[in-house]
């Protein structure tokens, strides 16, 4: 040790940090308590503060939900309104379209029988009788007839026909001109029996889609219009010419 280190060894120093803690320990506990207390009391009113706020927020929010509600409520009353002014507007639709798509459905089905049938009766020879007659056909809203059997084209109706001739038939000749109809698809003999009135004859003949009149289709509504209003103007021209062709056959009369 220096003589310096020993001078300020024994020297007395002033304001210096006490080393000694003379304050009770409770004190500085109620101090940490007290400092404790008003932490906590603090986080209490922050989260009151947060909990008003969102209350009113909720509030608000469901207040501006309603405003909007009554206003929504108030536009769908109006639209009622205008609706029940075009009611009949609305039913008249309804029903087109109903009966458009039953057309639709008329369509897929819907065979004119008696131009249908008419090629197929005239192969038969004048001395041939057609004794009985069976249709089966698609239905709407009913499953598609389908193939009849193996080798068998699609069809949309099969005709029985029960064939009544004086002389041996020639079935062969019957199908040679049926498979020259376009809605031809296929046919069998049943059946050939000799009768008092010469040989039964039981056909069966399948017909396909060019069997389908079509008439209800829309493209056929449609040239059917078309068709209407050229025949009226037809029909007026038409008109003209027959008085004046009927004046001339009375001067000539005369």
């Amino acid at each position: 040790m220096s003589k310096r280190d020993k001078a300020d060894a024994g020297a007395l120093v002033y304001g210096g940090v006490p080393r000694a803690r003379l304050m009770p320990p409770e004190v500085a506990m109620r101090r940490k308590e007290s400092a404790r207390r008003r932490s906590l009391i603090a986080l209490t009113a922050l989260v009151a503060a947060v909990t008003v706020a969102g209350v009113v927020a909720s509030f608000l929010n469901a207040a501006a939900a309603d405003q909007r509600l009554a206003a929504e409520r108030l536009l769908t009353e109006q639209l009622l309104a205008q609706q029940l002014e075009f009611t009949e507007v609305t039913q008249v639709r309804s029903d087109l379209q109903i009966i458009a798509d039953l057309r639709t459905q008329l369509g897929t089905v819907d065979v004119l029988w008696l131009d249908a049938l008419a090629p197929y009766f005239r192969p038969l020879g004048s001395g041939a009788l057609v004794d009985g007659l069976t249709v089966i056909s698609d239905a709407p809203a009913q499953p598609a007839l389908g193939i009849s059997g193996p080798l068998r084209q699609a069809r949309v109706a099969t005709i029985s026909m029960t064939i009544v001739t004086p002389e041996e038939p020639t079935p062969w000749l019957w199908f040679r001109a049926w498979e020259q109809l376009p809605t031809f698809a296929d046919a069998s003999i049943d059946r050939i029996t000799l009768i008092d009135a010469g040989y039964e004859t039981v056909v069966m003949i399948n017909l396909n889609a060019e069997a389908l009149s079509g008439r209800f289709s829309p493209d056929a509504a449609t040239d059917g219009e078309s068709e209407e209003s050229t025949g009226g103007t037809d029909a007026g021209t038409g008109t003209g010419t027959g008085t004046e062709t009927g004046t001339e056959t009375e001067e000539g009369d005369q």
